[in-house]
């Protein structure tokens, strides 16, 4: 699969569940907003069935346009005590990350997070420096699965559609390739099967991120 990936100049990453695993901080994010509407807390299954989702969307959603803003606010504050100390990079990420940047990609990164947070919590994790450009919800762009993201860091690294990849773990990433124009990488991280991302069609699929790249031998 590493052969599959370094085919590409440019290679745009998913954030949450394909370079972090982050559940846990969103989870109790959701819980705090759940509570403050519905007095409850709710499963680490569903809290991981919103990840990806856009979260104005989602939030009005479920609770009502009414009440989208409150809840947006009670999620980012309680998501900003937590995800700190309960964020971490997935096994495997960091060496596939300077295995690439060692072979002279552009690494960049295309989420629905907010990007403000994204790039705090990629310097914190101490990769901030391999990546060319970070862009997240309310930098200006579009959440995916519109193109906007894609098409600024294509635009910005100069590189053309052929040549640039986008890494994800959801099928909302596969949509945004796909009206992105570009190929499309799914990998098992995140919440998503195997089966679940197949239905979706992505040009590769791997069943994790960490076993893009081969084990070192000896």
């Amino acid at each position: 699969m590493i052969n599959t990936l370094t085919q590409y100049s440019c290679i745009i990453f998913d954030l949450d569940g394909t370079l972090i695993d982050s559940f846990a901080a969103i989870n109790e994010a959701f819980d705090a907003v759940f509570i403050r509407f519905s007095g409850r807390t709710i499963p680490f299954e569903e809290s991981n069935s919103y990840v990806g989702v856009p979260l104005e969307e989602l939030l009005g959603e479920i609770f009502g346009k009414e009440n989208q803003q409150e809840a947006v606010n009670i999620f980012r504050n309680k998501y900003k005590e937590v995800c700190y100390e309960k964020t971490f990079l997935i096994k495997g990420v960091k060496e596939l990350l300077y295995y690439l940047k060692n072979q002279g990609k552009s690494l960049n990164i295309a989420t629905n997070k907010t990007g403000s947070i994204s790039r705090s919590l990629i310097k914190y994790l101490k990769i901030y420096d391999l990546f060319d450009h970070i862009y997240g919800v309310y930098d200006g762009l579009e959440g995916k699965p519109s193109p906007q993201m894609i098409n600024k860091i294509i635009n910005e690294t100069g590189f053309s559609k052929e040549s640039s990849i986008l890494v994800g773990d959801s099928p909302i990433d596969i949509m945004a390739a796909k009206n992105a124009e570009i190929a499309v990488l799914s990998v098992t991280s995140g919440n998503h099967t195997y089966d679940e991302l197949k239905k979706s069609e992505p040009d590769f699929l791997c069943d994790s991120i960490g076993n893009i790249l081969p084990p070192v031998k000896g």
